[in-house]
């Protein structure tokens, strides 16, 4: 059986795209305050990214959000220019 290596999944093309977005993020660090906090059982995080980052405040150039996302034991709440996460950890199993 051959080999076969990431270069083999794209083109030369989307390989200096890729290169070039890694450049662009190490001239433009992210202007963003991250904060954590654990509350009654929940972890909670704030994160506020600024307008002018490469991708958005939300990431894939958005820099508005307003409503909310929620999975099994995760909501996200988007908040215009902000995003506040409650999630609640896994409880430890015994093994």
């Amino acid at each position: 059986m051959e080999q076969k290596t990431i270069g083999d999944a794209m083109s030369p093309e989307e390989a200096k795209g890729i290169l070039s977005l890694v450049a662009l993020n190490k001239l433009c660090p992210k202007d963003e305050i991250v904060e954590k906090w654990s509350l009654f059982g929940l972890d909670i995080r704030f994160r506020w990214r600024s307008k002018k980052n490469l991708w958005g405040r939300f990431g894939g150039g958005w820099n508005w959000a307003l409503g909310f996302q929620a999975s099994g034991r995760t909501v996200h709440l988007m908040l215009l220019i902000f995003t506040i996460t409650i999630s609640k950890p896994k409880e430890p199993t015994d093994d």
